[in-house]
């Protein structure tokens, strides 16, 4: 057989459901022959973004695939495999490879991107393709979560293969289990505290541990909070749930004797995204890399091991150490008062009946249409990601894609695409801004082509966000009395309307969702204010 074609086989015994592109590679017609659907976005970084959320939203199970030409194409892509690196995403790309001579200076993507990815090799011929391509798959299954990077050279497309030497079977998966001394101590440790706190990261979901978490929380009756990006890892709505960010958690951590992190780095972002941990605290971490372990803070006790196998064996020493502990109604009702006090002095924003139409108002007007039981979003970098990971509560695992590490504008259409890719009967919403549609809204169009509907949110303030303030004379763009997004969708196909009303939005919302539930992508374009204040940054300690 020929080289592309057994690369495909390979994808396909790998469970790969599709490949996002752009533009077309070697590999590209192989695997659409082997029945592989191809996925074309309008931009490099959005192939790898579709490719990127996809895995973020198979909870482990599945590892997104995309490819790009080499030279100009991997380079283009860059930003993007960047913030897959950055957020530990564990995706295939594979770029094609180049025909430079030898002795001609020229663009190397495996030694470019040694550092933005967990292993990054080119597939030297046919013969070694099975080894090359079992062992990308080791590293993306296998521990620490990062992306993978195979340059895929043109003329392994049409390369002969014995198919005597092809041997394929899938990569298997090993996940280790904690020291059992080590869950010992740890349970000793957080049993004997007097005001213990769960911070949870997105490490819960690739062990996909949600179900876990939950049950470890609700048997030993301590709070959760979590990381921007495992954010939805426990639901909001439980009365233990304390959110991401903001003034409810920040009260809860400064109280707190001793912290339970699991599945995070506890890695400190910048202020407002993340709420950095005071000195003096007792900490526990849950990690699947030793690597993660006593680099930001002390750590007094580690357990090394999947979180979803690691929350079991917690559970089970529990229940050896303790037994089962009765509901802490004093805990549930201060959780409740804080929560309440915080929404309150939000309350105005949220209802607000200005015109231009404050974000909050947006978000929670939206917040309140929708289904969550059936419903994830996500939002772009700058204020739409500091305005809605701070407000929207999800109930359902992976509810809320989180991201930021690496904050690479324009993400949010593609993820949402890549999104329905994994959970087609989901409701998949973006909220970006006006800086960030003009990244990569082509890619309405992408969504439009490949049938895969989604529901849009923009935030047209004229404004760039906030960063009139710092740069006056560059962040203005054309007023919204020129500009509109709204007929750009629907140049491209989508169902779209143009909202500077209040009392427009829930309508608008209902007409939107409808016509992504009938199979046509919808946006919202929604006339509104800069308003650079967030519930996160008021409150960081």
């Amino acid at each position: 057989m020929k080289g592309g074609e057994a690369f495909a086989k390979i994808l396909q015994a790998e469970g790969t459901e599709f490949v996002s592109v752009f533009p077309p590679t070697p590999i590209t017609n192989p695997c659409s022959a082997t029945g592989i659907p191809i996925v074309m976005a309008r931009h490099e970084r959005s192939a790898i973004a579709i490719a990127d959320a996809y895995t973020r939203m198979s909870m482990g199970r599945k590892n997104g695939v995309a490819t790009t030409m080499g030279s100009a194409g991997i380079e283009n892509a860059s930003g993007a495999l960047a913030q897959a690196y950055d957020d530990l995403t564990p995706m295939l790309l594979v770029p094609g490879g180049g025909h430079a001579p030898l002795d001609k200076r020229s663009f190397d993507p495996v030694k470019s991107y040694w550092y933005l990815t967990k292993w990054a090799a080119r597939i030297p011929d046919a013969d070694q393709l099975c080894d090359v391509m079992r062992r990308a798959f080791t590293y993306l299954k296998c521990g620490r979560p990062s992306p993978v990077l195979l340059e895929f050279p043109g003329s392994l497309e049409n390369a002969t293969l014995d198919d005597s030497k092809f041997d394929y079977k899938p990569a298997q998966v090993w996940k280790p289990a904690g020291n059992p001394r080590d869950v010992e101590v740890a349970v000793k440790a957080l049993l004997a505290a007097k005001s213990p706190l769960i911070l949870a990261g997105d490490g819960i979901f690739y062990a996909d541990a949600c179900e876990e978490l939950l049950q470890f929380a609700e048997l030993v009756q301590v709070p959760v909070y979590t990381t921007m990006k495992g954010k939805s890892a426990f639901p909001e709505n439980n009365p233990l749930a304390l959110g991401a960010f903001g003034r409810t958690p920040s009260r809860f951590i400064q109280k707190a004797d001793l912290i339970l992190a699991i599945g995070t780095s506890l890695t400190p972002g910048f202020p407002g995204m993340s709420i950095p941990l005071p000195p003096g605290k007792a900490v526990i971490q849950v990690s699947i890399d030793e690597m993660d372990v006593n680099v930001n803070y002390p750590i007094q006790h580690a357990i090394i091991g999947d979180a979803k196998i690691v929350l079991q064996q917690l559970i089970d020493e529990v229940g050896k150490q303790w037994g089962k502990r009765r509901r802490n109604s004093a805990l549930v009702k201060e959780i409740a008062e804080q929560k309440e006090a915080s929404r309150k002095d939000w309350m105005p924003y949220f209802t607000s009946n200005d015109v231009p139409i404050n974000p909050y108002r947006v978000i929670w007007d939206l917040m309140h249409t929708v289904d969550l039981k059936r419903t994830t979003i996500t939002h772009d970098s700058g204020n739409p990601r500091d305005q809605l990971c701070h407000t929207w509560e999800p109930i359902i695992p992976r509810g809320y894609l989180g991201w930021g590490h690496t904050s690479t504008l324009g993400f949010s259409i593609p993820a949402m695409i890549g999104a329905k890719l994994a959970c087609p009967d989901r409701l998949c919403v973006a909220l970006l801004g006006d800086a960030s549609i003009g990244q990569q809204g082509m890619d309405i169009e992408t969504s439009v082509r490949n049938k895969l509907p989604i529901l849009m949110v923009v935030l047209n303030n004229s404004g760039f966000g906030g960063y009139e303030r710092h740069h006056p004379s560059t962040s203005k763009v054309s007023p919204s009395t020129v500009q509109s997004y709204s007929k750009v969708a629907e140049g491209l196909g989508a169902y779209s309307e143009r909202i500077d009303k209040p009392d427009e939005l829930v309508p608008a919302f209902k007409r939107g969702i409808k016509s992504v539930d009938s199979g046509k992508a919808a946006l919202i374009e929604v006339i509104s204010t800069v308003f650079p204040k967030y519930p996160g940054f008021a409150y960081v300690p």
